[in-house]
């Protein structure tokens, strides 16, 4: 409603100012007085058309024929005119919109370009051809002058839309925005010297000096570089038009680089000139606007990540808290737990049921015992709690007593496991080491059908030591081989099998190879073909005198190692 109530306000401001500047630049009318190369009115109608819409065009007709009937010609001729006017604005600004983003073409650089191709140097061209046919076959205007008063009509319209329509479109878009405070001064500087440098170059000054005949207009180009880089774009396009005026005033007192050429040639040529400028400083400020464009948007980008790391941070912290939490809080009901079975074992019935449920009991409690340690580890090696306490190892002799350990636990019973290994030295903690296999050696066990076999392998390659554990098992789909030791669930590789757990243990074997400055990488050919872990650690020269290769083979709860 309230749009509806401003459309006739818009329509009366947009005719009077139309009608004003009509009358002004048919002041400056001389080869015809309906032809001036001086013709603001096609801006004003094309920045009307970009900021208010289409439907304002009887505003643009009825000022168009107001100008005319009342200069020259007949009703006929100046309705042609009028209609040509209007369609010139109304296809300049339909193909800004279609091709160079319509009231935001001083935006980019590239549709500054397309708006003075299409809307000042296109869309001129039928006011030009319209208004010119219809004055010569109504009789106003000799077809022997056709030419020149085409020319004047076309530069004086086609100049009109680069000098007057950026500045209107940025003043209507921009009417809120000011230079700050701390620019005022630099605004009231770069003002002044505009003014100084366009009177010194167009005006009686450079008379004084003898340069009159020097072509010095290159002067003004500086401050409007001033004002698109330091400022925004509507202060460039408003020195345009101020340096526009200086120079048609000084022109027609006689004064200026043109001052000798007769007054039509001389206004064409300024208004080209400032035309030409117009581009130039609107496409240079485009370009300075998208930088700042690019720069707050990466400012914007960089807070935010700063923002979302922080975020990030603050739930890993949580995450850790809420593990140690959880590890202190568990292990009190399993020691309750092992000390209730442990008094069964005394005072309970013999029977193999009960020693069975007792036994299975005593698995699972040793299970989740192991769960929360390695909950735990994870926590304080994230935290940087753990402190390593390394020295010279031979790996051969540490991964054959992990896996003697882990064969005395019955936790072997069911697999062949096969290790081979030579002597390889490396500088590591015997206790964070012994878990490391332990937990690779666990992990094969849960994904190993019994009768399967897990092989453990020690190696030395040039500077590395390498343990590989792998296994006959259901293998892991190539998707989650990247994921296999993160810490979440890992989706479809927990349906794999039922006592998938967590991926807890290969986690903290992760994190605890990279704290001796190593790393594990995760092998399968898919589903069905198995797995294999490979842990590469730092090797050093050996401390004893090497040990002959060695072989253990575990079958069932036997061990017997062969040299």
């Amino acid at each position: 409603m309230l749009a509806d109530r401003k459309y006739p306000l818009s329509l009366a401001g947009l005719f009077g100012l139309y009608v004003l500047a009509g009358k002004l630049g048919l002041s400056l009318a001389s080869v015809h007085a309906s032809a001036s190369p001086v013709w603001p009115p096609t801006g004003i109608a094309l920045a009307a058309f970009l900021t208010l819409g289409y439907r304002v065009w009887p505003a643009v007709f009825a000022g168009a024929f107001v100008v005319n009937i009342s200069t020259a010609g007949s009703a006929a001729t100046s309705v042609a005119i009028a209609l040509g006017n209007t369609l010139e604005g109304l296809l300049g600004a339909y193909l800004v919109v279609r091709y160079a983003n319509g009231a935001r073409a001083f935006d980019h650089a590239q549709d500054v370009f397309k708006f003075a191709a299409l809307a000042g140097l296109l869309s001129s061209l039928v006011s030009a051809t319209i208004g010119v046919v219809s004055l010569s076959l109504g009789g106003y205007a000799q077809w022997d002058d056709f030419d020149g008063i085409w020319l004047t009509w076309w530069l004086g319209n086609a100049t009109g839309a680069l000098v007057f329509a950026p500045l209107l479109v940025l003043l209507v878009r921009d009417w809120w925005s000011g230079p700050s405070r701390g620019r005022l001064l630099e605004a009231a500087a770069l003002w002044f010297t505009t003014t100084l440098i366009g009177l010194a170059v167009f005006g009686e000054g450079l008379a004084h000096l003898g340069f009159m005949t020097l072509p010095l207009t290159f002067l003004c180009t500086p401050p409007l570089v001033w004002a698109a880089v330091r400022f925004r774009q509507r202060e460039a396009a408003m020195l345009v038009a101020v340096l526009s005026g200086i120079a048609i005033w000084e022109t027609l007192h006689g004064f200026g680089p043109l001052a000798n050429v007769p007054t039509n040639e001389s206004l064409l040529l300024l208004q080209v000139f400032m035309g030409t400028v117009s581009v130039m400083a609107i496409s240079a400020g485009a370009v300075v606007e998208e930088r700042r464009r690019v720069e707050h948007e990466r400012e914007f980008l960089l807070v935010r990540a700063q923002a979302a790391r922080a975020e990030a941070e603050t739930a890993n912290r949580s995450k850790d808290e809420f593990l140690a939490m959880l590890g202190h809080e568990l292990r009190n009901p399993l020691a309750a737990i092992i000390s209730a079975v442990s008094v069964l074992d005394r005072i309970g019935g013999q029977d193999d049921v009960a020693v069975r449920a007792r036994q299975a009991i005593r698995h699972q409690i040793t299970h989740l015992g192991r769960l929360v340690d390695d909950l735990l580890d994870i926590v304080h090696v994230t935290t940087g709690e753990i402190a390593l306490s390394c020295e010279p190892l031979n790996l051969a002799t540490s991964v054959q007593r992990s896996v003697g350990d882990l064969a005395s636990t019955g936790r072997l019973e069911r697999h062949v496991v096969d290790v081979r290994a030579e002597p390889v030295w490396t500088n590591a903690d015997p206790t964070r080491l012994n878990q490391i296999v332990s937990n690779l050696l666990l992990n094969a066990i849960k994904y190993t059908s019994p009768g399967g076999t897990i092989r453990v392998r020690v190696v030395g390659e040039e500077s590395l030591a390498i343990i590989g554990v792998s296994d006959t098992g259901i293998g892991i789909p190539s998707k989650l081989l990247p994921h296999m030791f993160d810490l979440p669930p890992q989706g479809e590789r927990r349906l794999l099998h039922a006592e998938g757990g967590l991926g807890v243990g290969l986690t903290l074997v992760r994190r605890l190879v990279e704290l001796h400055g190593g790393h594990v990488e995760a092998f399968s050919e898919g589903p069905g073909h198995g797995s294999e872990f490979v842990v590469r650690l730092p090797r050093i020269a050996p401390v004893k005198q090497s040990e002959s290769q060695s072989v253990l083979r575990v079958i069932g709860k036997v061990a017997s190692v062969r040299h």
